[in-house]
């Protein structure tokens, strides 16, 4: 009897083991761009409603452990964000967003001693020489 009660316990235990085993899984890929098939380093990935994520290294490779078919969000500056379910050996393409960087125009004046500067200057009409 005492036997039977060993062997049965331990039959729950391992299809316990199996049931913890099977909700996380380790879930790799590989995210590269749409346009010229490249890595994409850097990229986020983040397992929906939680904190849990990583980023892809410099092969754009990355691993996590979550459960098959868990959403995860990928997103990268410069291009479209998405949403795909987890599963083993993912391939993700990112297409580039063009309306999110436009043209950058920098511009900066400064006033600055003439002992200090030791550059070449040139006199602005309607500047007054200190």
């Amino acid at each position: 009897m005492r036997m039977k009660r060993c062997l049965i316990f331990c039959f729950y235990l391992l299809i316990g083991i199996g049931w913890v085993m099977a909700q996380s899984s380790k879930i790799s890929g590989i995210v590269i761009s749409a346009e010229d098939n490249e890595p994409i380093v850097g990229a986020s990935i983040l397992v929906e409603g939680t904190t849990t994520g990583t980023i892809t290294d410099i092969d754009g490779r990355f691993t996590l452990n979550v459960a098959e078919g868990a959403k995860l969000q990928i997103s990268y500056i410069g291009m479209k964000s998405q949403t795909v379910k987890a599963r083993r050996d993912m391939t993700i393409r990112m297409e580039s967003d063009s309306e999110v960087l436009g043209e950058v125009v920098v511009t900066g004046m400064q006033r600055m001693d003439k002992r200090l500067f030791t550059g070449a200057a040139t006199k602005i009409a309607g500047d007054e020489a200190k």
